[in-house]
């Protein structure tokens, strides 16, 4: 973490400068260990490391330098403090790396259940099964072809860049297995509210011609549909969430979305924890 979260956390009286250098001179924290430093680069991007201060060159002000700490030297400085509120601090982090383990001891064990620990996981299923049928009711109701795979293979390859055989594949999972209870929360409900909303302009065109649709009047609505701004934002989303918690937790890499994965965070574990 960046020492300047953990600085303004414990309310230090001094400056963030003198405090992290003094810390770091007094207790032996050791460089690339414990923590590193950066700074952000600017013009070229070559900043002499061996300066004591960093200066824009276009604006002449001085560049702050952080201090990148791990989590060990994260809880000693907020030991070191001797405060109530480092002491809370202290506990956040004993909870943080915790919840970490946790979560890496299941990677290990069964990676292909680690998306059912959020505590909503199955509430978030069971919603979005109505979704599901709104989807199903409408291909029945509305679409002249009752090609149900295909369709769902649509939406699968828009939102993660490949069908349902394919996602199955790479997590191994047998006949009895059902694909979206080994899917993350965000990305099922992304796949009900798609296919539900879906479900609604599909309705709406085959009322208002009086007809059942085509294969190709589906698929020309899925295309218009799809091509909406909130549905690219949740695209770029599932992309990133695909590529980034199944490289880290299952160690299984999607072919087409190597270039979305994110760094995984704290962030990330405590969604996962809820």
């Amino acid at each position: 973490m960046n020492a300047r979260e953990l600085y303004g956390w414990l309310g230090v009286g001094r400056d963030f400068s003198t405090w992290i250098k003094d810390r770091i001179d007094k207790y032996d924290f050791v460089e690339n260990l414990d923590y590193f430093t950066s700074i952000p680069q600017f013009g070229d991007g070559k900043v002499a490391l061996n300066k004591a201060k960093f200066k824009d060159p276009k604006t002449g002000k001085v560049v702050a330098k952080d201090y990148i700490i791990s989590v060990d030297m994260a809880k000693e400085l907020a030991m070191i403090e001797n405060s109530e509120i480092g002491k809370k601090v202290r506990k956040y982090f004993i909870r943080v790396e915790s919840d970490f383990k946790k979560v890496m001891r299941i990677a290990t064990m069964d990676p292909k259940f680690i998306n059912q620990l959020t505590s909503q996981f199955f509430e978030t299923r069971e919603e979005t099964k109505e979704y599901r049928r709104d989807f199903t009711d409408c291909i029945k109701d509305f679409v002249v072809v009752k090609n149900y795979g295909t369709y769902t293979d649509m939406l699968y390859n828009f939102l993660f860049l490949e069908r349902a055989k394919e996602y199955r594949k790479l997590l191994s999972l047998v006949k009895k297995d059902l694909t979206r209870n080994f899917m993350y929360e965000d990305i099922v409900l992304i796949i009900g509210a798609f296919e539900t909303g879906l479900a609604g302009e599909i309705e709406k065109e085959s009322k208002k011609i009086g007809r059942l649709l085509t294969q190709k009047e589906f698929e020309k609505i899925f295309k218009e549909f799809s091509a909406q701004r909130n549905w690219l934002v949740y695209q770029k989303r599932a992309w990133n969430i695909m590529a980034t918690y199944d490289e880290e937790l299952r160690r299984i890499k999607h072919p087409k979305l190597i270039d979305y994965r994110k760094e995984f965070s704290q962030e990330d574990i405590q969604k996962l924890l809820s």
